[in-house]
């Protein structure tokens, strides 16, 4: 196959744009997350955040892992090393510099009413390291440790697809086992975290994606049963939701429907996305092509709007339901603008004069 994989950039793309409704619920969440702007505790809003949760970052992991493999059969690893040097790496350290300040900015100024100006804030930020979420004002990755995550992932799996290589798996029932073993770490590790995060079911995920996912043969079998798994998926989804946010107990049951909802999460959204979403339009091209860019700027876009609105009296609930259309022209805008800015959408992972896209859906 020659071009893009449709489905994959589609999927990609449609996961980055909900995190604005996502990042904007989360200053109304129920669990007592600061979160770097926070407002009053609202159970609707916070189902939303709860709805999510369990698949969104899993499938941007997969869906990484798939598009890698394209990239790798066409580059070899140490191509793919160096390009993911300059994709990850440039945005990172620039994130680090001008984005991720903003969020530490803002908490510093809502959670302890500190009064100085952007700038000056540098001096806290570059200080304070404590738990490194930013909430109180301090040094944070932000959002941009999915980019950190995805760079070592992308360093340790090249490693492993060396060793598999030479251990002679390569497709038949050893890719099954793998794949069956990947699964089965990707659940297992589910609540094992590192910083918060579950980063060996990011791997796994991720390794998935590249044995299985990455194959259309896979996912065309996979897709003939995609309203069993979505049924599941929505069910499992509904009822971990209902549980966490609604009912406050049954913490077992629970828990069980927040695994279930993660496990047939993955085949029920690639295959409604394989399906129906395997098109190509300019609007899907240019969509894919600042998705990456999208998810660098749009969480401090989010978290400045909530600031301001509220400095303004828009009302707590008010201020989500103005947020959420101004987020999304704020940062569709200011994606157009860097796009069109030769050298500075290099310091988003691009290069000059060439369309951008997530890390990355090509296929060989």
């Amino acid at each position: 196959m020659k071009g893009r994989v449709a489905y994959i950039d589609n999927l990609r793309m449609l996961t980055v744009t909900l995190l604005i409704v996502y990042h904007a619920a989360m200053a109304y969440n129920t669990w007592g997350e600061q979160n770097y702007i926070f407002f009053r505790e609202s159970k609707p809003l916070a189902a939303v955040v709860s709805f999510i949760s369990p698949w969104f970052m899993p499938l941007m992991f997969l869906l990484a892992g798939a598009s890698a493999r394209f990239s790798i059969r066409k580059r070899g690893c140490g191509q793919f090393l160096k390009e993911r040097a300059l994709r990850l790496g440039i945005p990172l350290v620039f994130g680090l510099l001008v984005i991720t300040p903003v969020l530490s900015y803002i908490a510093d100024l809502t959670h302890n009413g500190y009064s100085g100006g952007f700038f000056e804030h540098y001096g806290i930020y570059f200080t304070r390291f404590t738990d490194l979420s930013g909430y109180d004002g301090g040094f944070t990755l932000g959002h941009l440790w999915f980019i950190a995550v995805l760079a070592v992932i992308s360093v340790i799996s090249c490693g492993a697809i060396k060793g598999a290589e030479a251990l002679g798996i390569s497709g038949g029932k050893p890719k099954a086992v793998c794949g069956v073993l990947l699964s089965a770490g990707a659940v297992a590790a589910l609540d094992v975290k590192t910083l918060g995060k579950p980063l060996i079911t990011y791997l796994c995920v991720y390794l998935l994606g590249y044995v299985f996912f990455s194959k259309r043969e896979s996912v065309d079998r996979l897709a003939g049963y995609k309203w069993v798994y979505t049924a599941v998926f929505l069910a499992a989804s509904a009822a971990n939701t209902a549980l966490f946010i609604f009912v406050g107990k049954y913490s077992g049951l629970n828990t069980a429907c927040n695994y279930i909802a993660f496990v047939f999460s993955i085949p029920a959204l690639v295959s409604l996305g394989h399906d129906h979403l395997d098109v190509s339009t300019r609007f899907t091209r240019y969509g894919s092509g600042i998705s990456y860019m999208f998810y660098i700027l749009h969480f401090p876009i989010v978290v400045v709007c909530q600031y301001l609105l509220a400095k303004a009296g828009a009302g707590s609930i008010a201020n989500f339901f103005l947020t959420v259309p101004a987020a999304y022209l704020l940062t569709f805008g200011l994606c157009s603008l860097i796009q069109r800015t030769r050298y500075l959408k290099a310091l988003f992972g691009s290069k000059p004069g060439r369309t951008q896209q997530m890390p990355s859906a090509q296929t060989s």
